[in-house]
C-alpha cells in the first residue's frame, strides 16, 4: 500500500465498540508518514489501537476527519501506549483520544465480543 488508511470504520451509532486492535504491529513498504490510522466511513466510526507498534509509514497526526469537521465530534478514535516510529501520541490531532489505564482495561475480548467463542 502506498498511502491510504488502515481503517475506514462504519460503526453503527450507539455501538460501544468498533474496530479494536490489541498488541498489533503495523508495517508497510509505504513512504514515511503516508498512511493514516483511520478515517470515518460514517459519522460514528470507532477505532482503537491498544499497545500497538506502528511503523514510520503512519502519519504523525494519525487520523483524518475525511473532509468533514463534524466527524470530529461523532467519530471516536483512540490509542493506548502506541510504540514505534509511527506511535507518537503527542503529535495526534487534538480530537483523537489517548486512553487512560482505566479506559484501556475496558477493552477485553469478553467485553468486545461477549460470549462469542471461535471454533466451537
Amino acid at each position: 500500500m502506498n498511502g491510504g488508511a488502515v481503517t475506514a470504520a462504519s460503526t453503527p451509532e450507539g455501538s460501544k465498540y468498533g474496530y479494536v486492535f490489541i498488541h498489533c504491529k503495523l508495517t508497510a513498504d509505504s513512504p514515511p508518514g503516508s498512511v493514516i490510522l483511520g478515517r470515518p466511513w460514517r459519522p460514528f466510526a470507532k477505532t482503537v489501537f491498544i499497545q500497538c507498534s506502528m511503523g514510520e509509514h503512519i502519519k504523525p497526526e494519525g487520523w483524518n476527519n475525511w473532509g468533514k469537521t463534524e466527524n470530529e465530534k461523532t467519530a471516536y478514535y483512540a490509542e493506548y501506549k502506541s510504540t514505534g516510529k509511527g506511535g507518537e501520541p503527542g503529535k495526534r490531532f487534538t480530537w483523537a483520544h489517548q486512553l487512560t489505564d482505566g479506559e484501556a482495561k475496558q477493552y477485553t475480548v469478553q467485553n468486545i465480543l461477549g460470549d462469542w467463542t471461535p471454533f466451537k
